[in-house]
């Protein structure tokens, strides 16, 4: 179980790395350009606020893989 719990912290720490690093690539933050929009926010901001859900998503799944008993709180 220990093994386990180790190589799905891995693979979420990978995660976060790369989003991290895509956060700051043209694939969120393109230059020059406001467009696509979506529901009138432009592509930067809700690629932003995708990135931050994300982010949270993952901080959760270490939280939950982290619990030491399975009824902490």
């Amino acid at each position: 179980m220990k093994k386990r719990r180790t190589l799905l912290l891995r693979v979420l720490d990978g995660l976060a790395i790369l989003m991290f690093i895509a956060s700051f690539s043209p694939l969120v933050t393109p230059e020059l350009s406001t467009g696509p929009y979506l529901l009138g926010l432009p592509y930067t901001l809700w690629m932003g606020i995708l990135v931050s859900i994300l982010f949270v998503v993952l901080a959760y799944l270490v939280s939950l893989i982290n619990k030491e008993e399975p009824h902490a709180d």
